[in-house]
């Protein structure tokens, strides 16, 4: 009787962007498919695997026979579906909902084209770089039961098993596989990849072994020689049961085994599997900032316009056609920036469109809503133009209260009385109520006709409700001012700005920026500060995993502060701008410090102009720290470079400091700093390491001008919502004057309580809508919608479930809510 039965495999893994476009890569699955099953002809025992749902509609828009010999081949059982995603995406960059998505639409494609028997319930991540902790959360909430991924190797993270359990860190809990095989291999290495997985299964006790097999990269699979060999093999083992399988007979076969087996008999895996090829946590900057651009693009305009939909009875917009842009751009060879330039010009087209059509549909639906509110004036003096009427709209489940900049015509040509005096022209801001509110008045976008006024910006501290809006009006009004303000920021002296929380200090000539938190130095060991370090090595760092490609050491250069202005001296808000200077790159930072606001915020502009480099900030505050990451959050010990998400929180000696940005993927700490990475100045989809004056004909990632935001607090409970609000700010809309249709000038539509109840998507479906929830807190809780009114208790979620309700709309203008099983 054999010994081990080896599941046979056959997979043709595709890129479909790397060392090519969009276009090639997909057309390669045309040929890869046709290939494959024309080898089915001939060999009637061959199975296949093929996921990815982006690969199948692309063959079924182009070539409807080929569609339809796969569709056969499954009917048949030797073609199997796996997967379940629309593209295989990266785990440990996108957000949450990006890949909860990447399974809704997969899994949906699937079931619509071949039924639900054929829908998989195996996930498959054969060349991902590395897990998320969060991910068997996100797994089990999309109706997954089990995963086979291959990286990271064994050597990296060793697990007695290759079959093993995966917790998550919400505690769900899901059957893994990392075959004994690679999930390619050369044409040729076949009976010596299952040689050595035969020696190793006799050290792991497991009958059921899983074997995957054929060429790719660029398409491939299954050749006649492997099958030649696979045949001549299992000739010479009797003790082995060779059988051409799929990964869903794998896993039932190992259920099956494990039910005759004591408990403990393989290992339970808790938290993230991870790290590989650290390098793609910041290669090609420029693509990830864009990414998260559109991914908080989409889910903001998707909750806006599904909510007011519902409430002024609009029909639905679908934003399918969006999110398939979003799920193909975080393909694990193009979010982890590891492909070539060309590819990324379509890529980053892609994203424009999306984010585009984004703000479209959330423009179009504030409108509608704008119709239905009294967004009228007061009457304006004579011979003056009226005042101009500014929607605000908060797209999160808690009431926002910050700052928010508003910039209007204040007249329909510059205001010719105020020539030479622009500041001088009197301005009144009245919130929903009529009242005076106070602003303070900044800088425009512009630097057109300064000598007479024309547009003026302001910012201000408002309050918006919950997945609500407020309505404020901005006009030009003779003897008018802004009413003063307790607590206001100020700047005391040059270089120096202050709200009474934190103050912070610039320097020309110095090293670092000096922040101080309540008079004392936020950072005992020195100010916040900017360094270039070496950093020869390709797109994916290491190939080999070198330590030394992910751990940082001396820098070869600290940036030192070269200009520093006062921008905004309060009441309402502080700014100042610094100017870092290092090798040829500089970093400009507008540093704000808003009235009574716990946050230093910044603005960062770096130029970078290097090769083979690195550019980190350094806050002198190093330990352990939790970083947020797909599904959840985890905590990590210093390390070497890691993958973060929208926030960490850093705890050390010296206290606690939270860190929150919009565009930034990743860090590293050591007991004595926390170092986020802002570019890598490698080269496009290089697998070696370079020195900066070899190749020079070849472009260096990054080179120019990349934006974006980041903040500093307390690292306290409210860090992860000003993480959303950084990445998902209120919209400020100009809308046209009118009485409206019933809505007062600023309401709630919905609420979550408790504030721990994170609000992950609301979506159509249909005449109902879909809203998912996860609970971020440290024990089960109750969740409370509040929705038109009324409240809808939806039930328990325990610590980082992930639930899905449906809210059908009722009589008497009610709604109920009906949780959905895992599909």
């Amino acid at each position: 009787m054999p010994r081990f039965v080896f599941h046979l495999l056959a997979n043709a893994h595709l890129d479909p962007v790397w060392l090519w476009d969009w276009r090639e890569g997909l057309n390669e699955g045309l040929t890869t498919c046709a290939t494959i099953l024309d080898l089915m002809d001939e060999d009637p025992e061959l199975t296949f695997i093929r996921g990815e749902a982006a690969i199948y509609a692309h063959i079924e828009q182009t070539d409807p026979v080929l569609f339809a010999r796969i569709r056969a081949r499954i009917e048949e059982g030797r073609w199997e579906v796996v997967g379940g995603t629309w593209i295989q995406p990266d785990t440990n960059l996108p957000a949450t909902e990006t890949l909860l998505r990447q399974f809704d639409i997969g899994r949906g494609y699937f079931a619509s084209r071949f039924g639900k028997r054929a829908t998989p319930t195996v996930a498959w991540a054969a060349d991902s770089f590395g897990h998320s902790a969060g991910l068997p959360d996100i797994l089990s909430a999309s109706g997954m039961e089990a995963i086979m991924f291959c990286r990271p190797q064994t050597e990296i993270v060793p697990i007695s098993k290759p079959v093993f359990w995966w917790e998550g860190c919400g505690g769900s809990r899901i059957l893994a596989c990392r075959p004994l095989a690679p999930y390619l291999s050369e044409h040729g290495q076949v009976p010596e990849l299952l040689d050595a997985a035969l020696a190793a299964a006799a050290n792991h006790g497991l009958v059921n072994i899983a074997f995957p097999y054929g060429v790719g990269n660029h398409g491939g699979g299954p050749t006649r020689r492997q099958l030649r060999d696979i045949a001549a093999w299992a000739g010479k083992h009797p003790e082995v049961r060779v059988e051409h399988s799929g990964m869903h007979r794998f896993f039932r076969e190992i259920r099956r085994e494990l039910k005759t087996r004591q408990p403990g008999f393989i290992p339970t895996h808790q938290g993230e599997l991870n790290f590989c090829l650290r390098g793609c946590y910041a290669s090609v900057a420029k693509f990830k900032f864009a990414y998260r651009k559109m991914e908080a693009g989409i889910v903001r305009a998707e909750t806006t316009s599904t909510i007011l939909a519902a409430a002024l009875e609009k029909n639905q917009r679908d934003f399918t056609p969006g999110w398939l842009g979003v799920l193909f751009n975080s393909f694990h060879d193009i979010l982890p920036g590891s492909s070539i330039e060309r590819a990324y010009e379509d890529q980053l087209a892609q994203v424009g469109s999306v984010t585009s059509e984004s703000q479209a549909a959330e423009f179009a639906a504030l409108n509608q809503l704008a119709n239905r509110v009294d967004t009228s004036v007061r009457k304006p003096e004579p011979d003056r133009p009226s005042a101009v009427p500014v929607l605000l709209w908060n797209p999160h489940p808690r009431p926002f209260e910050g700052p928010v900049e508003i910039e209007a015509a204040i007249d329909y040509r510059p205001v010719s009385q105020y020539r030479n005096r622009s500041n001088e022209l009197p301005l009144r801001l009245l919130d929903s109520r009529g009242r005076r509110s106070s602003f303070q008045t900044v800088a425009t976008e512009h630097a057109a006709f300064e000598s007479s006024p024309w547009r003026k910006r302001i910012v201000t501290k408002v309050k918006i409700p919950a997945l609500g809006w407020t309505v404020l009006e901005v006009g030009w009004v003779e003897g008018s001012s802004p009413p003063s303000v307790p607590n206001p920021a100020t700047a005391p002296q040059g270089g120096t700005i202050d709200n009474g929380i934190y103050r912070v200090e610039a320097r020309k000539g110095a090293k670092g920026l000096e922040i101080f938190l309540h008079g004392r130095p936020l950072f005992p060991n020195g100010g916040l500060s900017v360094a270039t370090f070496a950093d020869p090595w390709g797109s994916w760092g290491g190939m080999l995993e070198e330590p030394e490609s992910f751990t940082f050491g001396k820098p070869e250069k600290i940036w030192k502060i070269s200009a520093v202005e006062t921008l905004e001296s309060g009441p309402e808000r502080a700014a100042l701008w610094v100017r870092f200077v290092g090798g040829n790159s500089r970093l400009d930072l507008t540093i704000q410090l808003c009235r009574e606001r716990a946050a230093v915020d910044f603005k960062a502009r770096l130029f970078v102009n290097e090769r083979d480099a690195r550019i980190k900030l350094i806050f002198p505050q190093g330990g352990d720290a939790e970083f947020e990451v797909p599904g959840g959050s985890v905590l990590r010990k210093p390390c070497g470079e890691v993958p973060g998400g929208r926030w960490i929180r850093v705890t050390g000696r010296d206290g606690s400091l939270g860190f929150a940005s919009d565009g930034l993927y990743s860090f590293d700490v050591t007991p004595d700093a926390f170092r986020p990475t802002l570019a890598r100045a490698s080269r496009y989809a290089a697998t070696r390491r370079m020195n900066p004056k070899e190749k020079l004909w070849m472009p260096a990632v990054d080179a120019g001008e990349l934006c974006f935001q980041f903040l500093l607090q307390p690292g306290d409970a409210n860090l992860p919502a000003l993480a959303a609000e950084l990445e998902q700010p209120p919209v400020v809309q100009i809308v046209p004057p009118g009485k409206g249709e019933g809505l007062g000038r600023s309401g709630s539509l919905a609420s979550l309580s408790p504030p721990s109840a994170r609000l992950l998507s609301l979506r159509p479906s249909g005449k109902c809508i879909h809203i998912r929830i996860q609970l971020n807190a440290a024990r089960r809780s109750g969740i409370v919608l509040q929705w038109f009114g009324r409240p809808l208790p939806l039930g328990f979620l325990r610590s980082g479930e992930i639930g899905v309700w449906k809210l059908s709309p009722a009589h008497g203008g009610q709604w109920k809510a009906n949780r959905l099983a895992t599909h």
